[in-house]
C-alpha cells in the first residue's frame, strides 16, 4: 500500500497553465506516482473550479475552498486590521483549515508537502499542536523569497502602494524564516534565493530545487509545423498578462525597444502572448508590428511561429518557466539578467543576455538576420533544457527526503 501524503497549495494545482502552478502540478503529478496523495487548496478563479475532477483523476482526494478575486481584495484589505501579511490572510480558510485537521487525525503517519509560505499557516494553525505534528516529515516548497519580491514591487510605487509592499515584505521576511527553521526541509528554486533568504537568518535545512520542463510536452515535434512555420521575423513574449512584472515587461519592450528593432527590420512583429491582458497591454496594439493574442489554446503554436523569444522582465525571481518551454521548444531566447537567472546556460550560445534597451535591440537585430545562428542557438538550447531541466532528476530528491525521514 502507498504511504499518505498531504499536499497543501496555495492554488489549485492544476492546469499547468501559470509559473507556480506548473511546478506544483508537476511535483503533485511525480509524487502521485509513489504515494496516496490527498490536496489540500484554496482556489481564487471560478474558472478553475471544472478542473476539479481532472486533478482527481491524478490523486486520491481534493479538498478545496472557493474564495472570488473581490473577496480576495476584501480579505487582503482586512489584513491590515490582524497583523497578518496579506498573503497569509487571502489563502487562509477556516473551512479549508477544518478538512485539513480531519485529515491529519486520520491519518497520523502521513507526511505534508506545503506550497509558498502561505500554505504553512494549515499547520501553524492547527488544532494538531506542531509539536504533535513533528512525528511527520514537514516539507515546504517556498519557491522564491516572496519577501524580496515585494520588496522590489516597493522600489517601484510611491505613496499608499509602497506602503503596503514594504509591510508584506516586513511581515513576510520573519515568516520566511520561521518556515525554515519548524520545517525538516524547505525548498527554494535557485541557489541564488537561497543566498537572499541566507542573508537574513539560518537556511540550515534549506535546499535549492530547480524548476523543469516537460521535454515531451514542449517539443518542436509535437506542432504542425505546416500550420504553425517559423515566421521571419517575429518575436514572442510569453506568459499571464495580468501579472504585473509581465506587464512591465512588455511595455517596456514594445515601447523602448521594439521600436529600435523596427529600424533595422521595419518587418518585424512582437506578439505578447498570454490569458487576461490588461488594458495597459492591449494599448500596445497601437504600436505597428505589435500583436496581443489574449489566451491562446496551446502556447506551443505561439512559440513554435516565433524566430526568437524574448524575456524582456525587470523585476524577476527564481528560474522563469517561459524560458524554458522557449529553449525546448529549440527557440533561441533572448532574456534580461533577472529572466535568465538560475539557469546554468551558456550566455551567447544557449541563449543570450542583455539588459540595455539598444544592446538587446542590436542582439535581436543581429540573430534575425542570421538564419543559421538561429538553428544553432535553437539546438544548443534544447541540447541544454534536456541536460539539466528534466522535472524526474530533480524531483526524485523529493522521494529521498521522504524515505529517508522514515
Amino acid at each position: 500500500m502507498k504511504k499518505e501524503l498531504l499536499i497543501i497549495a496555495h492554488r489549485i494545482p492544476y492546469p499547468p497553465d501559470k509559473g507556480d502552478k506548473i511546478r506544483t502540478y508537476n511535483m503533485v503529478r511525480y509524487l502521485a506516482e509513489r504515494y496516496r496523495i490527498t490536496v489540500a487548496c484554496m482556489i481564487d478563479d471560478a474558472d478553475d473550479l471544472k478542473y476539479v475532477p481532472e486533478l482527481e483523476k491524478i490523486v486520491a482526494k481534493v479538498h478545496y475552498h472557493f474564495r472570488s478575486s473581490k473577496a480576495m481584495k476584501l480579505h487582503a484589505l482586512l489584513s491590515l486590521c490582524t497583523g497578518r501579511s496579506f498573503t497569509q490572510q487571502c489563502f487562509y480558510s477556516q473551512a479549508l483549515q477544518k478538512q485539513i485537521d480531519d485529515y491529519l487525525g486520520q491519518h497520523q503517519e502521513a507526511a505534508v508537502l506545503c506550497f509558498c509560505s502561505s500554505s504553512a499557516e494549515y499547520l501553524y494553525r492547527s488544532r494538531h499542536k506542531m509539536a504533535d505534528l513533528k512525528n511527520r516529515i514537514l516539507l515546504n516548497d517556498l519557491i522564491d523569497v516572496d519577501s524580496e519580491k515585494w520588496g522590489q514591487y516597493a522600489e517601484q510605487k510611491t505613496g499608499f502602494m509602497k506602503w503596503i509592499y514594504q509591510r508584506e515584505a516586513h511581515l513576510l521576511l520573519p515568516y520566511e524564516l520561521r518556515i525554515a527553521a519548524d520545517f525538516d526541509c524547505s525548498f527554494l528554486v535557485t541557489e541564488e534565493e537561497k543566498k537572499v533568504l541566507a542573508a537574513h537568518g539560518e537556511v540550515g535545512k534549506v535546499e535549492a530545487l530547480s524548476n523543469g520542463v516537460d521535454l515531451e510536452y514542449f517539443s518542436p515535434d509535437k506542432v504542425d509545423k505546416e500550420k504553425h512555420p517559423t515566421a521571419l521575423h517575429k518575436l514572442v513574449f510569453s506568459g499571464a498578462m495580468d501579472y504585473w512584472p509581465n506587464v512591465e515587461g512588455a511595455v517596456w519592450f514594445a515601447e523602448k525597444i521594439f521600436p529600435l528593432v523596427k529600424v533595422s527590420c521595419p518587418d518585424a512583429v512582437f506578439c505578447i502572448a498570454g490569458r487576461n491582458p490588461t488594458d495597459e497591454v492591449l494599448a500596445l496594439k497601437k504600436i505597428s508590428g505589435v500583436e496581443v493574442t489574449g489566451t491562446v489554446p496551446d502556447m506551443r503554436d505561439h512559440l513554435a511561429t516565433a524566430t526568437i523569444c524574448v524575456v524582456p522582465l525587470l523585476i524577476a525571481r527564481g528560474i522563469q518557466n517561459k524560458v524554458l518551454e522557449a529553449m525546448a521548444m529549440e527557440k533561441p531566447v533572448i532574456a534580461t539578467t533577472g529572466a535568465a537567472t538560475g539557469t546554468k546556460a551558456i550566455d551567447g550560445k544557449e541563449l543570450i543576455i542583455a539588459d540595455k534597451e539598444q544592446q538587446m535591440a542590436n542582439e535581436i537585430v543581429a540573430l534575425l538576420t542570421d538564419p543559421e545562428r538561429q538553428r544553432e542557438m535553437g539546438r544548443m538550447a534544447r541540447a541544454y533544457v534536456e541536460r539539466e531541466h528534466s522535472w524526474e532528476s530533480h524531483l526524485q530528491r523529493l522521494v529521498e527526503i521522504i524515505e529517508k525521514q522514515n
